[in-house]
C-alpha cells in the first residue's frame, strides 16, 4: 500500500511539475512579445510558482523599478514604483482594472489568455498577429 502511494505522489508531483512549465512557457511568449524585449526584466507582484521554478528566458527582479512589465497576483497594495509599468494579469478579475493590458488565467482546467486593444494601444504595444485571437475591442 504505501509504495502504491509513493507512486502516485511521485506521479502527480510530475504532472504538477509539466503544468507549471507549461504556464511558464505561455507567460514567456506573453511577455516577451508585450515587452518587445528578448529578455525582459519581470517583477512578481506577490507571487508567481510557475515563473519562480521556470523562468525560462525571463529575468525576475526583485524591485519593480527595475523591471519591463509587472505580473500580478493581486492588486492589492501596488507599490508606487510600480505605476508606469505594463501589468499584466494572472486571474481574470485583474481586467476589471484599466491599468491591466492583458491577463493568462485557467478556467475550467484550460488556460486563457486575454488583452484588451485601447488599453494595448495607451502603452504603445503592437503584438504580432498570432496573438489577434486573444485580442477584445
Amino acid at each position: 500500500m504505501k509504495k502504491i502511494i509513493l507512486v502516485l505522489l511521485f506521479l502527480s508531483s510530475i504532472v504538477s511539475a509539466n503544468d507549471m512549465q507549461v504556464e511558464s512557457t505561455i507567460f514567456n511568449k506573453i511577455i516577451t512579445a508585450l515587452t518587445s524585449k528578448v529578455n525582459p526584466k519581470v517583477y512578481l507582484y506577490k507571487k508567481n510558482e510557475a515563473l519562480e521554478r521556470y523562468p525560462g528566458e525571463l529575468e525576475i527582479v526583485d524591485k519593480c523599478r527595475d523591471s519591463d512589465i509587472v505580473v500580478l497576483s493581486t492588486l492589492k497594495d501596488l507599490p508606487e514604483a510600480c505605476k508606469d509599468k505594463i501589468f499584466f494579469g494572472t486571474r481574470y478579475k485583474h481586467l476589471r482594472d484599466e491599468r491591466v493590458v492583458g491577463s493568462f488565467f485557467w478556467q475550467k482546467g484550460r488556460p486563457n489568455i486575454l488583452f484588451y486593444k485601447n488599453r494595448l494601444d495607451k502603452k504603445d504595444i503592437k503584438l504580432d498577429k498570432s496573438f489577434n485571437k486573444y485580442i477584445e475591442e
